[in-house]
């Protein structure tokens, strides 16, 4: 299959203590699929009374370390459970992220920002049984964490490329120009092959079952595990991402559970979801064409106006204003991300939904997010 978007990489956390859902956790790292040796063969001399002879043993695997107690949502499948835990951060740890899997072991993240917050940071693995994936979780507890107290949760979908942005979002709320919210970083475990393909199977072709994954499983779990404001928190998508975050605000209704208040929609990529040519390219051959009519539902906002006469939520629409300078023009001349995003904000207003839409001049698809996420922040959380 070929690769069009580019990945795009930072990344993070550091260390953690925590939990699990089964006692069975201790051994849970024997599903992880790839090994790799790190450390070097050591050679030891066994003496006996006649002679001495040099012996090699094999060089161990790094363990990581699962820990008991995470309280799992009861839509999650007994197999879900035995494969979630709270365990140690692996981040800044090669050997250990190579003894899960091979996969998208990437740059390190910023150590000196990352390690003055690590005492508020949480490492989850959790397991989707309809998607057969391993998700790697980062919690971030805001300063001065107060278990008795509730938080609005900030979650960040694509860890990989947004996570570096948590500390100096910390930092703010640390600085007082914004109030507390748990930061919760959505990426892939180490097992999973991640990359276009991964990102495109969940945020378009199996949108359904990621956010019954996000909505039901990692929320659930994370209302279970710490006190949680729903009526402020926000979900972040970004690109495909945000593409996503838009069948995710059109289709909560369909969840008796109402995890977010907010969405930020950023950059969202309306424009590959009409044209047959790009889904020639990123599909295999021989792929049922029918999935083109069904996934330009964003187009009409999945039908939630014929089902609901408003929509109870804020929307956040943004991008870069110079991403149509870039590969972000759609095929055949159609509209490019600018007049998308512009499209979604004037059919949220006309149908009196509390929405605002920014774009970044100067900026392209990603270089603006980090300031936006900021900007996002201490516009909605103000300090009290």
């Amino acid at each position: 299959m070929k690769k069009r978007i580019t990945t795009f990489i930072t990344c993070a956390l550091l260390f953690c203590t925590a939990v699990s859902c089964s006692d069975t956790k201790g051994n849970s790292s024997s599903e992880n699929t790839a090994e790799t040796t790190t450390a070097a063969e050591t050679v030891s001399e066994q003496t006996t009374e006649t002679e001495t002879e040099p012996t090699t043993e094999p060089a161990t695997k790094a363990e990581v370390e699962y820990y008991d107690g995470l309280i799992c949502s009861d839509t999650m499948t007994e197999k879900e459970k035995e494969n979630s835990s709270f365990r140690e951060i692996t981040l800044f740890s090669p050997e250990k992220g190579f003894s899960i899997g091979w996969y998208r072991w990437s740059v390190y993240p910023d150590e000196s920002a990352m390690k003055k917050i690590q005492d508020n940071v949480r490492e989850l693995k959790m397991y989707d049984e309809q998607l057969d994936e391993n998700f790697l979780v980062h919690i971030i507890l805001p300063p001065d964490y107060d278990e008795n107290r509730e938080y609005p949760v900030y979650l960040i979908t694509d860890a990989v490329s947004w996570i570096s942005c948590v500390p100096k979002m910390w930092n703010i709320i640390k600085d007082g120009e914004a109030s507390p919210v748990i930061f919760v970083t959505l990426g892939y475990d180490y097992d999973v092959d991640y990359g276009d393909t991964t990102r495109f199977n969940n945020f378009i072709l199996y949108q359904d079952k990621f956010l019954d994954f996000i909505t039901n499983d990692l929320m659930g779990a994370i209302f279970l595990n710490y006190r949680v404001d729903a009526s402020h928190s926000v979900f972040f998508g970004h690109s495909w991402g945000g593409l996503f975050a838009d069948y995710a605000l059109f289709n909560s209704d369909k969840y008796d559970k109402q995890p977010f208040a907010n969405y930020i929609i950023g950059s969202s990529a309306f424009w590959t979801m009409g044209s047959k040519e790009y889904w020639d390219e990123i599909m295999p051959e021989g792929y049922d064409e029918s999935v083109i009519a069904e996934h330009m539902a964003c187009n009409s906002d999945y039908d939630y106006f014929e089902r609901h006469e408003t929509l109870d939520k804020n929307v956040w629409v943004c991008a870069g204003g110079r991403e149509p300078d870039l590969n972000t023009i759609g095929y055949n001349g159609g509209d490019n991300v600018i007049d998308n995003v512009r499209d979604l904000y004037e059919r949220l207003i006309a149908h009196g939904v509390n929405a605002e839409l920014k774009i970044y001049e100067d900026r392209y698809h990603t270089n603006y997010v980090e300031d936006m996420l900021k900007e996002y922040l201490k516009q909605n959380f103000p300090t009290e």
